[in-house]
């Protein structure tokens, strides 16, 4: 329903509890939401980083990042539409932004490590961070426009790890694409240290 139309009322008959509770351990409905907002993306946060911090190579590492954000959406699914609706113009936007700002960093972070060429051009890891964001939210985001677009019930466990593979064949020629870039980068540097060099035997 969104946070301007949700009253108290509402969400403590929904959550079987008396109304006055949600006063006394919240203060206010403006402050549960906060508290909603922080759990979720401290969840959220932990289980990014358990993906990006844990062993392997930059692909095995990528593919748990994917499934840790798809898992964590599915098990979560208002969060997207809570966030959605903040992140549109809701009076807790600048939280949202707050909480996504070290989530945002970890991810460049974690890009730049391995290909230090995507601080810019095409290939830019901020773009290829929010094309896989864009990605993976807005199937949750628009799971029923979805459902009918297809036929398909989107949530379905079937689908979901269709779609999981789908995302793994984007990593697969996204980062296909990153180490040629980096191959090429690193010739056409190898090409202008060897120009240099014979300039100086001359």
């Amino acid at each position: 329903m969104g946070y301007d139309a949700a009253t108290t009322r509402e969400i403590a008959e929904r959550s079987g509890v008396n109304k006055a509770l949600i006063h006394y351990h919240f203060g206010s409905k403006e402050a549960l939401l906060e508290i909603i907002l922080e759990r979720y993306y401290r969840q959220l946060t932990i289980a990014l980083g358990d993906a990006i911090q844990g062993s392997g190579r930059f692909h095995e590492r990528t593919r748990r990042l994917i499934d840790a954000y798809t898992d964590f959406l599915d098990e979560h699914r208002n969060f997207t539409r809570t966030v959605l609706r903040e992140a549109s113009g809701g009076r807790h936007v600048e939280r949202v932004r707050g909480f996504m700002v070290p989530i945002f960093k970890m991810g460049m972070d974690f890009v730049h490590e391995e290909f230090p060429h995507t601080r810019s051009g095409d290939f830019a890891a901020e773009q290829l961070l929010v094309s896989f964001y864009g990605m993976i939210i807005s199937y949750f985001t628009y799971r029923d426009v979805l459902g009918f677009l297809t036929g398909k019930d989107p949530m379905s466990k079937s689908e979901l790890e269709m779609r999981k593979k789908h995302l793994y064949r984007m990593l697969d020629i996204v980062e296909d694409a990153l180490v040629a870039d980096e191959r090429r980068a690193s010739g056409a540097e190898s090409h202008r240290k060897e120009a240099r060099g014979g300039d100086g035997n001359r």
